[in-house]
């Protein structure tokens, strides 16, 4: 991994403490490993800061940043304002992201990436890769 990451994932984190863990773990089984992962705390209440300090402290690619509440806008803006990646992508702290999301990512030549999601109600997908559409402007 190069000293500036290819992709910086942000993911605010307010009051999570029920899915937070799924959500870094499905970071961290990235099959695409050149990544940061930027968690901004805005000021939770539950454990959700101590879980992003946890995982900080385990991987260096996490960093942790922690703000009073301000809404996700100011979260997610923290994030962009301390990137290092060519790219930049959003979790919300209550998803978790397939194994192989950042490798679509880093392939081809566009400015945006639009991406489906899959809801988890134990009904198997029909698709077992996401559905992307790729945006040269």
């Amino acid at each position: 991994m190069s000293s500036t990451p290819i992709i910086s994932i942000i993911v605010p984190v307010y009051n999570a403490e029920k899915y937070l863990r799924r959500c870094i773990d499905s970071i961290i089984a990235q099959t695409f490993t050149d990544w940061e992962c930027l968690l901004v705390d805005d000021g939770s209440t539950d454990e959700s800061p101590n879980i992003c300090d946890e995982y900080a402290t385990k991987d260096s690619r996490i960093k942790v940043f922690h703000k009073v509440n301000e809404g996700v806008s100011s979260a997610r803006n923290i994030g962009i304002d301390n990137a290092k990646g060519r790219f930049v992508t959003f979790v919300d702290a209550d998803d978790s992201i397939m194994h192989n999301y950042l490798c679509l990512i880093k392939e081809g030549d566009y400015d945006l990436l639009l991406s489906s999601y899959l809801q988890s109600n134990g009904i198997e997908p029909k698709k077992s890769l996401m559905e992307y559409m790729k945006i040269r402007i």
